[in-house]
C-alpha cells in the first residue's frame, strides 16, 4: 500500500504514546486493562488483555489517563467502535478503535 493511499484513509494525525487506559465491554459487563500505542483525535491503537474477547464492530468504552497517571478513571470514559482486533503476543490483543466523540484525545492529554 503506497503512502498516499493511507494518509487518504487517516483523517488525524496520529500521536505514538503509552497512557494507561482502561476499556468497558458491555457484551461481558467487565473491564479490562489496556494501555495506548498511539492516539488521534478520532480514534486509538490499544494493548488489550486476550482475555476478554474483542471483535472488529463491538461498541465499547474507553477510558485514558492523563500524563504519567497509572490509573484511568472511568469518569474519562468514551465511546468507541472496534474497528481491528490481531492478536499482539500469546496475552495481548492489538484494538484499534474510532472514538464516537472527538473530546476523547483532549480529555487524555
Amino acid at each position: 500500500m503506497n503512502e498516499s493511499v493511507v494518509s487518504e484513509r487517516r483523517r488525524h494525525p496520529r500521536f505514538p504514546g503509552a497512557h494507561a487506559a482502561k476499556v468497558y465491554l458491555p457484551r461481558a459487563l467487565r473491564f479490562a486493562g489496556a494501555e495506548t500505542a498511539d492516539l488521534s483525535v478520532g480514534g486509538a491503537l490499544l494493548r488489550v488483555d486476550r482475555s476478554r474477547p474483542i471483535a472488529a464492530g463491538d461498541e465499547i468504552e474507553v477510558a485514558i489517563a492523563h500524563g504519567e497517571e497509572c490509573v484511568a478513571p472511568a469518569a474519562l470514559l468514551r465511546r468507541a467502535r472496534v474497528v481491528r482486533v490481531s492478536a499482539m503476543d500469546h496475552y495481548h490483543q492489538a484494538v484499534a478503535v474510532e472514538f464516537a466523540d472527538s473530546g476523547t484525545l483532549s480529555a487524555a492529554a
